[in-house]
């Protein structure tokens, strides 16, 4: 059973040139490195001539993608064979010329997180050390906003109290007529390596994604359950040398599967007992969205907006 999502997410870095507080990279055990372009196209091929379900690819993962070499090259093999593609980056190193060469090879959506409205805010919450990363990134999206004609620009700020609480309000304020979607989230745990919210006693009994998860591709082709497992704990294999048939009739999957269908994770060995994702009542969630009702938002993913299915259990 390959879940039901036309979304393909590829990590093609594990690289990154922050180190956010929200961020486990300190915890991340997955050898550090960069998918080549050689890979890529193996990997891509190989899953289309397997499925026809897939037709929008997200760039993302534990890594700042704008970091690999052949980025563009992998946006322009993707568009070749008509997918909607979309990326994730700390906006960095994303120039209004970047901006400009990545709109020309037909690149559909990139959201940059954004997670300050001060240099001192901002450089807290990503890790950083330099003066005027604030002042440039700030600049650079505005310049953006201006001229951008076809790639959709959306903003994300994550909300650390006693970070940058309290320059939000200004911070919406200055984007909000300025992106095509702004959105404001409290920090998620990466299921247990932080503990920004609250693990509910009162839980559902699945989170849906075994049914309607994105296919998640790591750098170096292993597949895991969902984006929030970043250490690939949930590992259920490898599409250089397995099918995704195979993949998904895994037992580790079908293990998954089972306690997702019973609701039941006491000693399952799986981390998604411990998961915030399980929780019942998603009001500390989110607190901002310039386009959606956010009890409707918390229910959809993060980079499609599909709705994420927990009706199939």
């Amino acid at each position: 059973m390959i879940p039901k999502s036309n979304e393909l997410r590829i990590e093609v870095t594990t690289r990154c040139n922050y180190n956010c507080n929200i961020c486990p990279r300190e915890e991340l055990t997955r050898k550090r490195g960069t998918m080549s372009l050689g890979l890529f196209k193996y990997i891509f091929d190989k899953i289309n001539s397997e499925t026809s379900q897939y037709n929008t690819l997200t760039l993302s993962g534990m890594g700042e993608p704008l970091l690999d070499e052949t980025f563009d090259d992998k946006i322009i093999y993707a568009k070749k064979h008509n997918y909607t593609v979309i990326m994730l980056t700390n906006g960095s190193l994303l120039t209004v010329d970047r901006f400009k060469r990545l709109e020309s090879i037909g690149l559909d959506s990139v959201r940059v997180s954004m997670y300050g409205n001060s240099p001192e805010t901002y450089n807290i919450v990503h890790g950083i050390r330099n003066t005027d990363s604030f002042q440039r990134v700030k600049r650079n999206l505005t310049e953006i906003s201006k001229i951008k004609s076809r790639t959709s620009l959306l903003l994300s700020y994550v909300v650390v109290d006693g970070c940058n609480n309290l320059t939000l309000e200004s911070w919406i304020e200055y984007w909000k007529d300025k992106v095509d979607l702004l959105e404001v989230w409290r920090p998620h745990n990466w299921v247990n390596a932080r503990s920004y919210r609250s693990v509910q006693q009162e839980k559902q009994k699945t989170c849906g994604r075994p049914w309607s998860t994105p296919l998640q591709i790591q750098v170096d082709g292993t597949v895991n359950m969902c984006c929030f497992d970043f250490n690939g704990e949930l590992h259920l294999g490898n599409v250089k040398t397995q099918t995704l048939e195979d993949i998904f009739d895994s037992p580790m999957f079908k293990k998954i599967l089972k306690h997702h269908i019973s609701g039941d994770y006491k000693d399952s060995g799986l981390i998604c007992g411990d998961c915030e994702q399980m929780n019942l009542d998603k009001s500390d969630v989110m607190i901002y969205s310039s386009k959606y009702d956010i009890s409707e938002r918390v229910k959809k993913l993060s980079s499609t907006y599909s709705d994420i299915n927990i009706t199939n259990n």
